[in-house]
């Protein structure tokens, strides 16, 4: 076999934070922190996400290196790819559940929205709830494309496994692979903007919340 290159995923995430306050700063403050700690699950894999991307990139190095005299070690590594894909499909699962939880804690800003008396300051809570649903929503979008990424992965690992397998075949899968990824990227990248646009809005908000009260 010829070596040949295939990149897999990985994504930096901005974090959501929230300051203390009363009245409609405290009672927005609550819900951020919230929804902030709804989301710890999803903000813990993504180390081991990390990693076993890492160590998926490095196997399949190493398989791509091997000769077809060497299928027992192949099968054998691709075995340990495929376990490390499964893997991150459950790390992926409990994200997407932290998230999930993170959006049915957020719906609480519509009691924020409501008590707003100031209109330029319920405008603004009311911003940076459709602000945090484009949020949620790239983050579906994300996990889509993830989802279908290790998808082919695992289709690529288990060609890897059989000895008839060509190399034209894993290089056209392969390169599905890599067109795969180019999405992924595209949606972290999207998930990335728009959590920092959050962020951006809630410090916002907050000024202007400050602002009215004084």
């Amino acid at each position: 076999m010829k070596k040949t290159a295939v990149a897999l995923s990985f994504f930096v995430i901005f974090l959501l934070t929230a300051c203390s306050g009363s009245g409609i700063r405290g009672d927005l403050d609550q819900v951020l922190n919230d929804t902030f700690d709804a989301e710890e699950e999803y903000r813990a894999v993504q180390d081991d996400l990390e990693k076993r991307e890492k160590t998926e990139q490095q196997l399949f190095e190493e398989i791509m290196a091997l000769t077809q005299e060497e299928q027992d070690q192949v099968a054998k590594q691709a075995q340990t790819a495929l376990d490390s894909a499964d893997e991150r499909l459950e790390f992926l699962k409990t994200e997407k559940e932290s998230m999930q939880s993170a959006e049915e804690n957020f719906t609480d800003i519509d009691k924020v929205i409501k008590a707003a008396e100031e209109v330029a300051v319920k405008a603004d809570v009311e911003a940076l709830k459709a602000k945090m649903k484009e949020r949620f929503t790239a983050h579906s979008e994300f996990t889509k494309a993830y989802e279908k990424l290790i998808e082919r992965q695992k289709e690529l690992y288990e060609m890897l496994k059989k000895e008839e397998t060509t190399l034209q075949l894993l290089q056209e899968k392969a390169a599905e692979v890599n067109e795969q990824n180019e999405q992924v990227q595209l949606a972290v990248t999207a998930f990335n903007e728009v959590t920092k646009q959050v962020n951006e809005l809630k410090d916002a908000t907050m000024k202007k919340i400050d602002e009215s009260e004084e």
